[in-house]
């Protein structure tokens, strides 16, 4: 990976492997106790979509709690999370051909997943949120994975994950456990793959240009593209 460090950048904080593995505790319970709460309630209240929603929005919530919670404790700067100011135009180019690379990726891990009879799950949470598309559902998918996911995401996974990981291990290593997280914690067998390699596509555009800001735009335009696409097939 490149080193473009800007003149503003100055070296984060990390971590803690104690923090660390409490971080990782933390999102792991948030996933698990909200899932289990939400099929649970699926059982007794007749409105699965809205506690779909409903669910996806509070995970954010508490992601954004879990991320104030490390900066209220370890007194951290965002700048330690990554939101390091640049000008997007410089990334841009980078932005738009890793986008490009992912539709390659997932057009090829797709049509091999056809070709041995592999077909996404009726019953997966991201087909009922982006199938059978109105306005409003519409209006709600790309705030939420357009908007939200993008940015808590990245703050999460790219700037105290892989930023902390990287006090320990190597930057290689660091990326490729971060992204099999990342990939991990959508828990979506099918899509791993691709996911994991958009989450290392990720970690390139943190690490070279030191700042969040171009992970957030790949992440956002994946999302918002994918969004648009599925109201429209689906």
């Amino acid at each position: 990976m490149n080193e473009e460090t800007p003149s503003n950048f100055h070296v984060k904080r990390n971590l803690s492997w104690v923090d660390l593995a409490m971080v990782l505790g933390g999102i792991a319970c948030i996933y698990v106790i909200l899932a289990f709460g939400t099929y649970w309630l699926m059982e007794r209240l007749p409105y699965e979509r809205i506690l779909l929603y409903l669910n996806a929005f509070v995970t954010q919530l508490l992601f954004v709690l879990l991320v104030w919670t490390v900066k209220s404790v370890r007194h951290w700067e965002w700048s330690d999370f990554g939101l390091n100011s640049m000008a997007l135009k410089k990334a841009l180019p980078k932005v738009l051909g890793l986008y490009a690379l992912t539709w390659l990726i997932n057009i090829s891990y797709a049509i091999f997943l056809y070709q041995h009879g592999l077909t996404p799950p009726e019953t997966d949470v991201y087909s009922k949120l982006l199938g059978q598309a109105t306005w409003y559902t519409l209006i709600l998918n790309l705030i939420l994975a357009g908007v939200l996911a993008p940015v808590v995401e990245e703050v999460l996974f790219r700037g105290v994950i892989f930023g902390s990981l990287q006090a320990y291990f190597g930057k290689w290593t660091s990326a490729v456990l971060s992204a099999a997280i990342f990939s991990t914690l959508h828990f979506q067998a099918y899509g791993f793959f691709p996911r994991f390699m958009l989450g290392m596509f990720l970690v390139y555009l943190y690490d070279k240009y030191k700042s969040l800001y171009p992970a957030i735009g790949l992440h956002a335009l994946n999302n918002i593209v994918a969004t648009l696409l599925a109201a429209s097939l689906m």
